[in-house]
């Protein structure tokens, strides 16, 4: 342990997160909204929108957790909906993850603690993921300071860091299903821990028994002498649960009704669990091939964690099998990670750069033991006027540096949608459809009747022309909503008047100023709306597929 450093060392190394913080935060903040929304953004923006609308909630497992549409409808209250807000808050979260290794400051020293931070700032993935409205980066971060506020509870026997723990640990099940993995993960890894000592017992010829039952003693003693605390840490983490998920308005009217509050507290436990199992429960959510998402998984790492991944094989192997005492809040986090690459291949329902969030926030931890090992290295070299050692260790840090800086440049601001970026998930539309998105926005505040007219099978609604569809809390999308995706969430917003079509006739009967299709459907209104003189644009309707065409017509934007 490390509690024995100076003070005026723990102060720089305090500044030095700081510094590093604001550093992250402005990287995430730059120009956040100028990705145009990948179909998973758009569908859980729109269902905000929703929310906002009719003053209702239910779960809908599709979405995942209750976090961000409960948040986001706050900040777009607060800020307006837009592309910005709807990832401030994934944003903010992932620059404070850079804060959190402080957590873990009596067992890391201070240049490791700086360098895990490092490692949470810079990351390609963790970075370009932090600009994401998604809930993998806030699940990760949530569990994260969970953990280490954990482990600060057991370093100071302090239990308001427990009381603290639980608030991260609660939101965290707030965000995403696959948060009942992370104790699962947890537990695996202090297995392996245990399993550790017991060979190192074995190594100096003392009874692996005696060992386990050190173990054991300590953790039953520990338990029951803060039960109460243990206990009431978990119901503050069940309050976070449960008053996320419980269905709105129903919570608020039984606060003021008591009598309705069993009803609503079933609905948000057992209901939301019933709920969670039909889907995510059903084994047709898993069906794919293991190998080949491990290979995706395998790749995302090799391009978005290279210099992560390699300082921390450095840092568990250095750890495990060099030192004498190894230190368990390293082990841990390795195991925690390299559990998370092998399982998420076997529970994810797609194959997504996003899961390997999972993978590299633990591993950040060993990363950071990796680069201090390095680090200490070099200054041992420099102290011993050792030059060649120096300028070696000076050339790796620089390499991993500018490799990184480079990747994270490339995936998250040069190429954020590309075709060609690993990083990016199928369902992310590709092109500069903004400007294009703009034009409608400005041809939707001034014109009367139909504004958009989605054409073809794919996109059609048949109530279209009759009513307006709209989502709906209980029965969930309308017909051909998800289709379009992430387009609602942008119509919504500028209160476009949107219709539908299969038939030519219909169309060019209301001569709508702009149409939307796909461009396997145009061949029969190509020649003809261009003789009306609308102007066609193709993007890319998913990262590399499915092209999208606007027509819109020259003189509407006018």
């Amino acid at each position: 342990m490390f509690s024995s450093s100076d003070g005026r060392g723990r102060r720089r190394v305090v500044l030095a997160l700081v510094a590093v913080a604001a550093l992250a935060l402005l990287a995430r903040l730059w120009d956040l909204g100028w990705r145009v929304a990948h179909q998973d953004e758009g569908r859980v923006a729109d269902w905000t929108l929703h929310y906002m609308e009719v003053g209702a909630w239910q779960y809908r497992p599709i979405i995942h957790g209750p976090f961000l549409p409960h948040v986001n409808g706050v900040v777009f209250d607060l800020l307006g909906p837009s592309d910005f807000a709807m990832r401030l808050v994934v944003a903010v979260v992932g620059a404070l993850l850079v804060l959190t290794p402080w957590l873990l400051r009596d067992r890391l020293s201070n240049a490791e603690v700086v360098a895990t931070s490092l490692f949470f700032a810079g990351n390609p993935l963790l970075l370009y993921y932090s600009r994401f409205m998604r809930n993998d980066l806030l699940l990760a971060a949530f569990m994260f300071a969970a953990f280490g506020l954990f482990v600060r509870a057991l370093d100071t026997r302090k239990a308001r860091y427990l009381y603290a723990a639980a608030i991260p640990f609660g939101l965290a099940f707030t965000t995403k299903e696959n948060a009942l993995l992370y104790p699962v993960c947890w537990l695996g890894a202090l297995v392996l821990v245990l399993d550790g000592r017991l060979v190192l017992a074995g190594a100096v010829d003392d009874s692996r028994w005696d060992v386990v039952r050190s173990h054991v003693r300590r953790i039953a003693r520990a338990a029951w002498r803060y039960k109460l605390h243990v206990g009431a840490a978990l119901a503050e983490a069940a309050a976070v649960v449960v008053m996320f998920y419980a269905p709105k308005p129903d919570l608020y009217e039984a606060l003021s009704n008591p009598a309705l509050l069993p009803g609503v507290l079933r609905d948000a436990t057992l209901g939301s669990w019933s709920e969670f199992m039909r889907l995510w429960g059903s084994t047709g959510m898993q069906e794919h091939s293991y190998i080949a998402f491990l290979e995706h998984d395998l790749t995302v790492l090799a391009v978005g964690a290279t210099a992560l991944v390699a300082f921390a094989l450095l840092g568990f192997f250095y750890e495990r099998y060099v030192t004498a005492e190894p230190r368990s809040v390293v082990e841990v986090c390795f195991y925690w990670g390299a559990f998370s690459l092998f399982g998420y291949p076997a529970v994810a329902d797609i194959s997504a750069a996003w899961t390997m969030i999972n993978v590299v926030v633990p591993l950040a931890v060993p990363a950071g033991v990796g680069a201090g090992l390095l680090f200490s290295q070099g200054r041992a070299a420099v102290a011993a006027g050792n030059a060649p050692a120096a300028r070696a260790v000076a050339l790796a840090f620089l390499v991993a540096a500018a490799g990184t800086g480079a990747v994270a440049a490339q995936t998250t601001y040069v190429n954020a949608q590309g075709p060609d970026n690993p990083l990016v998930q199928y369902a992310q539309p590709s092109g500069e459809m903004k400007p294009t998105l703009s034009e409608v926005r400005e041809i939707s505040a001034r014109n009367d009747g139909v504004d958009v007219m989605f054409y073809g099978s794919e996109f059609n609604n048949p109530n279209d022309l009759t009513t307006t569809p709209r989502l709906n809390v209980t029965t969930g999308s309308y017909e051909g909503w998800f289709e379009r995706l992430p387009l609602p969430w942008y119509l919504d917003r500028y209160g476009a008047n949107v219709s539908s079509t299969t038939r030519n006739e219909t169309l060019f009967e209301h001569e709508p100023p702009v149409v939307v299709a796909l461009d396997s459907d145009d061949d029969g209104i190509e020649d003809e709306l261009t003789e009306r003189g609308y102007e066609r644009e193709v993007y890319q309707g998913y990262q590399y597929a499915r092209p999208l065409v606007f027509y819109v017509q020259e003189n509407a934007t006018v």
